[in-house]
């Protein structure tokens, strides 16, 4: 368990020199939580202004339907950040320099096939909240064991959407799940070591949050709920700008047996000799 633990540091730490060689990158990650955020706090707005909230609270199918919308706004706009996260890292590992506007129009001539995996993302999101919502227990363990599947087939979405000019999802799917099946040890071994590092960010500052809110008032509750936030939002960024990059490295070692970022100066198969 100790060298899987310091295996994945070993990622987390050869991810994080990639983003400290393109800092601008979190603008892209950034860009979705505002995006995200703000979508939702008008969408909660609109249903307070029209009542809409008993509604939701009652009516299956108005609360399944907004659940489809929420689902779909946020895996569209996070899926098309995270490509542009990718693409920067894949022209990066090429030994270019990417920019966030690159990133951008890369995304954006992917959108067709973001918009397809929104849409059949939130479908099965909400097909499993459904089983959990109507069939108790059998359906909260029937999500979760969706959950975890799904999890590890679309472990490598973004890198294949990014490369692969295609919208058709069954081969979306076919290729990230083959990719994962060949890099499994080292998919979950870098998960894990990017929680590690980002982790702390979000304990700490969901704690500052908490102890402002629940215990103090005035300045120092803002200064401290400030505080806070910032250290989430971080910790936020941060993940999803190192979980990227390790995947688009991974990516490059599955398909074209390329050792670059985190691997580029020792050989995977030493690095995780557990792996299969």
């Amino acid at each position: 368990m100790s060298g899987r633990f310091s295996r994945g540091l070993a990622v987390a730490n050869g991810s994080l020199d990639v983003f400290r060689a393109n800092p601008r990158l979190a603008v892209l990650p950034l860009c979705s939580l505002l995006l995200v955020g703000s979508g939702f706090a008008v969408a909660t707005g609109v249903a307070l202004h029209y009542g809409l909230v008993a509604s939701l609270l009652t009516n299956d199918l108005v609360k399944y339907a907004a659940i489809f919308v929420g689902l779909a706004l946020s895996s569209s706009l996070g899926t098309f950040f995270n490509a542009a996260v990718a693409h920067c890292a894949f022209r990066y590992f090429d030994g270019e320099e990417p920019t966030v506007e690159e990133g951008l129009r890369a995304a954006w001539r992917a959108r067709r096939a973001i918009a397809v995996w929104a849409v059949t993302s939130a479908t099965l999101g909400t097909v499993l909240y459904i089983l959990d919502d109507k069939f108790g227990f059998l359906g909260s363990a029937a999500r979760l064991v969706f959950d975890i599947a799904w999890s590890l087939l679309t472990f490598f979405v973004v890198p294949v959407i990014v490369v692969e000019d295609t919208a058709d999802i069954r081969t979306i799917l076919r290729e990230s799940g083959e990719t994962f099946k060949e890099t499994w040890g080292e998919s979950v071994t870098a998960s894990l070591g990017v929680s590690v590092v980002t982790l702390p960010l979000l304990l700490v500052g969901g704690a500052c949050l908490a102890i402002a809110y629940l215990t103090l008032t005035g300045p120092i509750a803002w200064l401290l709920g400030g505080t806070g936030l910032l250290l989430v939002v971080i910790g936020i960024v941060t993940s999803q700008v190192l979980g990227m990059v390790a995947r688009v490295a991974l990516y490059e070692y599955a398909t074209d047996d390329r050792r670059v970022g985190p691997f580029e100066d020792r050989d995977p198969a030493e690095v995780f000799p557990d792996s299969s």
